[in-house]
């Protein structure tokens, strides 16, 4: 793989986990507001879930940050190679 072609995907790494980030938070943002109308005399059930959702949104945004942390080293390793 050529050091342009590599920087090309690295592109697609770079969005993939923006866009993994961007539906993490909208998700946890659903959550909160589910979680806010429960609390005012809804459904406890429906809480618990939302607040479990919310763990795994979590644990998406974790997963895409470090998506992204791995590309940008890749992308500090292929710039250093190609140097």
């Amino acid at each position: 793989m050529s050091g342009i072609s590599s920087i090309a995907g690295l592109s697609g790494a770079f969005q993939s986990a923006s866009a993994t980030i961007s539906r993490a938070v909208a998700g946890a943002s659903q959550d909160a507001g589910a979680v806010a109308s429960s609390s005012m005399g809804g459904d406890p059930s429906a809480m618990l879930a939302a607040l479990v959702d919310a763990r795994q949104q979590l644990l998406y945004t974790q997963a895409g940050a470090r998506m992204m942390s791995t590309a940008n080293e890749m992308l500090g390793t292929i710039i250093d190679i190609s140097a």
